[in-house]
């Protein structure tokens, strides 16, 4: 697979016929360091494109459809739907990875980035695609119950940015978009206490999507304790069901992953 430029391709997604890679302009250039300058740069002159690649049969021809410039980190999901491809993924206009520049012009155009959970529509049709905001609010690290991986799904989670934690990239909260009813609701974690990534563990024998834990490792910087939180996904905004103390600080992390017993013995 060609592109014209090395980049940091961060994620990607699948559905049930097709993989979608996304191509966008965060470029490495190993000899910017020669020049005192990060090898890694947000360069929004080139496309920024999403990439479908049939999984199946002869034909393995990729189709890169373009959209406006942007940055795409993490993906929640994606499925088919009729001729179009439904892709979930957080995006933010420019990137400098959270790092400061003391030249304005080495990062973004924006003090702190800020990433929105966002809606694309590719038309495999007409070649056309369209996207969305599903609202306002800063997020992150969008997951869903990984049961439904390249399925449609109902719920999507996100984790809140601490916007007014700038420039740090810091999280005080959790989001369940119901993507059906276009609603949402936060799981606060409270004053002073931020966390990570989360992950969904489906109670056994469940038959709703939503039916399981949400989980997630969460800081409290005022007491100086680490807990893990155990929060029913179907109570969402309800306190959290366990709190794990963790007997040392445990550091942010960006990428979490539950496995049932059952899958490890396997």
């Amino acid at each position: 697979m060609d592109i014209p430029a090395p980049v940091m391709m961060h994620d990607f997604a699948i559905t049930e016929r097709y993989t979608i890679f996304l191509d966008m302009p965060l470029t490495f250039k190993p000899m910017r360091i020669m020049q005192g300058q990060l090898p890694i740069k947000f360069e929004p002159q080139n496309p920024s494109r999403i990439g479908i690649l049939p999984r199946n049969g002869d034909n393995r021809t990729i189709r890169w459809f373009e959209v406006s410039a942007c940055m795409l980190y993490h993906v929640g999901n994606a499925w088919e739907e009729g001729d179009e491809v439904v892709l979930f993924a957080t995006r933010t206009p420019d990137t400098y990875l959270f790092i400061p520049q003391e030249d304005k012009g080495e990062g973004g155009e924006t003090e702190f980035e800020q990433f929105r959970l966002y809606r694309y529509r590719i038309n495999l049709g007409t070649g056309v695609v369209k996207q969305e905001a599903l609202d306002d609010l800063a997020t992150e690290f969008p997951r869903i119950n990984d049961d439904f991986t390249g399925r449609k799904t109902r719920y999507m989670y996100a984790s809140r940015q601490a916007t007014y934690m700038r420039p740090r990239l810091l999280l005080d909260g959790l989001i369940k978009y119901d993507l059906e009813t276009g609603s949402s609701q936060v799981h606060e974690f409270g004053r002073g206490r931020f966390g990570g990534d989360s992950a969904f563990a489906p109670r056994p024998g469940a038959t709703a999507e939503d039916d399981g834990w949400l989980l997630t490792m969460v800081w409290d910087a005022v007491v100086k304790q680490s807990e893990l939180l155990v929060i029913d996904a179907q109570n969402f905004t309800s306190e959290p069901i366990a709190r794990v103390l963790m007997p040392q600080r445990v550091p942010y992390g960006f990428h979490a992953a539950w496995i049932s017993s059952v899958a490890m013995g396997k």
